[in-house]
């Protein structure tokens, strides 16, 4: 799964070892990291220049910084992601991070995921605006099943 992330996203090292014969749960996070974002306010930050397939099918140059981690929200097990925080050296975006579930991906691959899911993105943003797609006109699970199909066949003709 590829997605954006949050700047202040809580993200954890993984746990340390449990002492042989320590008693109790065995800890499922470590240490909290730096967030994404004192990392993209701190002048020694090691960026990477990458270049990278960007929107419109043009090449863009990007600077990235990249690491694994632990995603943890209160109440569910973390995850393991790569988070990837991207600046642009013109100054033309605002800094933005995003993440993929699976660690060993590169850089490169997950912002080319990334910019891969634009059009469905706008596809369903567009069937959510014109055609009223999973909003609450169709509230229960069985509506939407029913009708989604046939409300995205309409979005395609039109």
């Amino acid at each position: 799964m590829v997605a954006r992330l949050r700047l202040d996203a809580a993200l954890y090292h993984a746990p340390a070892p449990q002492p042989p014969g320590k008693r109790g749960r065995k800890p499922t996070k470590g240490q909290r990291q730096r967030s994404l974002k004192v990392w993209a306010a701190r002048s020694d930050t090691p960026w990477e220049e990458r270049e990278v397939d960007w929107y419109g099918g043009e090449r863009k140059l990007l600077w990235v910084f990249s690491r694994t981690a632990l995603w943890y929200t209160p109440g569910w097990v973390p995850v393991a992601i790569r988070f990837v925080l991207v600046r642009d050296p013109e100054g033309k975006l605002l800094d933005a991070a995003f993440f993929c579930t699976a660690p060993q991906a590169l850089p490169e691959q997950i912002l080319q995921w990334v910019v891969m899911r634009w059009s469905v993105e706008v596809t369903f943003e567009e069937a959510r605006a014109q055609l009223g797609v999973e909003t609450q006109r169709q509230w229960s699970d069985l509506a939407i099943a029913r009708t989604t199909p046939v409300l995205l066949g309409l979005l395609v003709m039109s």
